[in-house]
């Protein structure tokens, strides 16, 4: 076994976990060290040493021979299962334990591409769904990554989910995710122009700031009655809000989700 070691933010783990899981690791121990985060992915071979150290050279990489780490027991360990909110429970597939009284299981596979789920604006966005009344909703997540935030809305009372997203590897994860929990979702493979005016009861997005801007009218054209709008900085809200109106705004270090009724 290998084992590559890199140095990153602790905002930064979700996408590089995502990049390592795809780039066929076996593993990843993430460890809390001063000012960030380290992360150590195992390979079963010495094959991808030089496609990952170029890849990841801003990040400290050094690559080691190791013959004793269980890559298996380190991911179970590294990705317990996690209280989100007031309702939910995520789960990776693995985990035994009961869910707690008044929360709804969601599994999701940190193994999967496209990160593991444990951003910071992937939690507020879930916590801004709780809060609804999604019964009888239809919930449209536009740049749906794992499909996490779909699957939480179905779990949360919506009547249907729909996930798109212009990447088809996310769709291939968000699909497995969907399967992990039993439910049926409408993916699609594309844009938000391709959806129909005001079909999402409640639309939601974790997206960066400048690809919320840059299709603010595709977003108000779609949804009816409730935006969802995460994966920006303090420093972009009011950016935001001049764009989307103002609204309820949570927070978890310097993210931001704004949630804005339009109705």
């Amino acid at each position: 076994m290998y084992s590559l070691r890199l140095k990153c933010t602790a905002d930064e783990v979700d996408l590089i976990s995502g990049e390592l899981w795809e780039a066929g690791t076996a593993g990843i121990r993430e460890i809390d060290d001063s000012g960030g985060t380290v992360l150590i992915a195992g390979f079963e071979s010495n094959e991808p040493q030089i496609a990952l150290m170029e890849r990841f050279a801003g990040h400290d990489p050094q690559w080691t021979q190791e013959d004793s780490t269980d890559w298996v027991e380190e991911t179970h360990r590294t990705w317990p299962a996690r209280l989100i909110g007031q309702q939910i429970f995520l789960a990776p597939p693995w985990c035994e334990d009961a869910t707690p009284t008044g929360r709804v299981r969601i599994i999701h596979n940190p193994g999967l591409a496209c990160g593991t789920g444990e951003h910071p604006c992937t939690r507020l966005a879930m916590e801004a769904l709780e809060i609804l009344d999604l019964k009888r909703t239809t919930v449209v997540d536009i740049g749906t990554g794992s499909g996490l935030l779909a699957i939480a809305a179905l779990r949360l009372g919506a009547r249907f989910g729909v996930g798109i997203d212009t990447d088809e590897a996310a769709l291939s994860a968000a699909r497995e995710n969907f399967e992990l929990n039993g439910l049926l979702v409408l993916l699609i493979a594309g844009s938000a122009d391709c959806l129909s005016d005001g079909c999402a009861d409640v639309l939601v997005a974790n997206i960066s700031a400048t690809v919320l801007l840059s299709i603010a009218d595709e977003l108000l054209r779609i949804s009816k009655n409730r935006l969802i709008l995460t994966g920006f900085t303090l420093d972009e809200l009011p950016a935001m809000e001049a764009n989307f109106g103002e609204g309820a705004v949570t927070s978890c270090d310097e993210w931001r989700c704004l949630s804005v009724t339009l109705s």
